[in-house]
């Protein structure tokens, strides 16, 4: 089974040192001071923006507030209060980017679509070719923005806060522009006349510009209507064309003036809404205060390595129906083992890794449990002579899932041991319950020999024992059954199932379905 893959996959790379449990109340401090000072620059750089343009409209006494909470010592409480404003205004602003590119898109598209209403093919051609060279060039505005968006992903914010909610950065909304950008880098576009693209070609292509808007438009738009922030000077409708109103039908002119403008557009974003807010530094940290910080108990080195190791292995395939939910945002497996992992990410991939294995082995004990379950049921609906039979069959069984619960065993304690998991009961990635259970049933097999109820040489034995066995194997089974019914309440909290978990009814009807087809022998 590919699982059991996964399991020796995760034996064999987590050779760590030992964490336990994070319990330093210094690398939690540092790791909030860190926090501190990265959105501490990043308002500070949005406030200095703000002064110059004058374009975004804020509370000012809200202003102060955020300020004040960067200071050193400012309470928790109205850090997490001023965190949660920071990404809603950088979400904001980030926002009226994409917005403003998609009202250059809108022009230059109004623009195409007279030229080809007019039957000017060969401008209609020009038209688009022009377009397509700007979004080319869009490449490393939309790179930037996802990759400063994805910083922010980063921020272990429910370590920082206690598991209290924050908002999300905008991410997947800006790898949407980004994915439909490089479908486009990849093209090589010439401007010689006698090798444009065919008609055929840029009408695809015009097609595909204006679906992408529309669809684009809806995202951006959306965006807009849920933003706490308010500012009249943006217009989320969408814009007229000046081009129509100052140009001839047949002048290129003003298109490729509208293309210069656009590109003056990205290069200008760039430096004001990510090299200057830091996200260079942040990235790539040359100074301590924007260098995460690391346990001084952990070999983090180690630690990458082994995730990276982790995420390019093949089990994880088998998990394709978990997402995790991590501040109230889904992330799927995809997600979570897609990008190579460094010290930057580190913090967070590591909890993401470990709530999804507690989703994958919550789902396994669970499963387990019904088939249990299942068994038992169906040796009860026996006779007396077939009922001691299927039992002992159900004991004999063990030898074999043994595989499966040491195997999970040792993973879990492997990982405990390693700077990936540690041990803290208020957390969503927490494998404790986990451990509890298969070391629990491990104990029960490891104290009783319940191969000796086949032991036919044996009849007192086999007769004592099996009574004996049986009234220990349903006493853990229930309590098993109970604990982990128990933890299923909450893993809504931490997992989205897209697959059922065994059904005991669906079991027994397709045992039910075999009997028959087998004249009621046992398969």
């Amino acid at each position: 089974m590919d699982f059991f893959l996964l399991i020796c996959m995760t034996i064999g790379v987590f050779v760590l040192i030992p964490d336990k449990a994070e319990q330093c109340a210094y690398y939690r401090e540092d790791y909030k001071n860190y926090v501190k000072s990265v959105f501490g620059y990043i308002y500070s750089q949005i406030e200095l923006n703000q002064m110059q343009n004058q374009n975004l409209h804020q509370d000012p006494n809200k202003s102060f507030i955020v300020l004040e909470a960067f200071q050193p010592y400012a309470y928790m409480n109205d850090f997490r209060e001023n965190y949660s404003y920071t990404i809603n205004l950088l979400n904001f602003k980030y926002t009226g980017i994409l917005k403003k590119f998609l009202n250059y898109l809108d022009i230059i598209l109004q623009q195409c679509k007279q030229f080809r209403d007019e039957n000017l093919w060969e401008n209609f051609i020009c038209c688009i070719t022009s377009l397509i060279e700007e979004l080319k060039n869009s490449k490393t505005l939309f790179e930037n923005l996802y990759n400063a968006m994805k910083f922010i992903s980063y921020i272990d914010v429910r370590y920082v806060f206690n598991g209290n909610n924050v908002p999300n950065a905008i991410v997947d909304e800006i790898d949407f522009f980004k994915q439909f950008v490089l479908q486009y880098t990849s093209e090589t576009v010439s401007f010689d006349l006698n090798s444009l693209p065919n008609l055929k070609d840029s009408e695809t292509k015009f097609k595909n510009l204006n679906e992408f808007y529309t669809e684009a438009s809806e995202i951006v738009n959306n965006m807009f209507q849920k933003s706490v922030i308010i500012d009249t000077s943006v217009n989320t409708n969408s814009t007229t064309n000046p081009i129509n109103e100052s140009s001839n039908e047949n002048d290129l002119y003003l298109v490729y003036l509208t293309c210069s403008n656009l590109n003056a557009f990205y290069n200008e974003t760039i430096e004001i809404w990510y090299k200057n807010l830091g996200f260079e530094e942040f990235l790539n940290p040359k100074i301590p205060k924007f260098t995460p910080p690391i346990h001084r108990k952990i070999n983090q080195n180690d630690g990458i390595k082994a995730l990276n190791i982790l995420r390019q292995e093949t089990g994880w395939k088998k998990m394709n129906h978990i997402n995790i939910i991590y501040n109230d945002k889904q992330f799927s497996v995809d997600c979570i083992i897609k990008n190579e992992i460094n010290c930057i990410d580190f913090r967070i991939k590591k909890e993401y890794v470990t709530q999804l294995l507690r989703c994958r082995y919550t789902e396994i004990m669970k499963n387990y449990c019904v088939l249990l379950s299942t068994i038992l049921f169906i040796c009860n609906a026996d006779d007396n002579d077939d009922y001691h039979n299927c039992i002992i069959e159900l004991f004999n069984s063990f030898n074999k899932s043994i595989l499966l619960l040491k195997g999970l065993y040792t993973a879990l304690i492997t990982l405990n041991k390693s700077s990936i998991w540690s041990v803290n009961y208020n957390s969503n990635s927490n494998l404790k319950n986990i451990l509890k259970w298969v070391s629990g049933f491990l104990r029960l097999l490891k104290n009783n020999e319940f191969s000796l109820v086949n032991n036919a040489d044996k009849p007192d034995i086999q007769k004592t024992e099996f009574q004996k066995l049986l009234t220990l194997f349903s006493g853990f089974r229930t309590k098993l059954y109970y604990e982990i019914h128990d933890d299923l309440k909450y893993m809504y909290t931490r997992c989205i199932m897209k697959a059922p978990f065994y059904d005991r009814a669906i079991i027994i009807n397709d045992f039910r379905d075999l009997t028959i087809k087998y004249n009621n022998t046992y398969p």
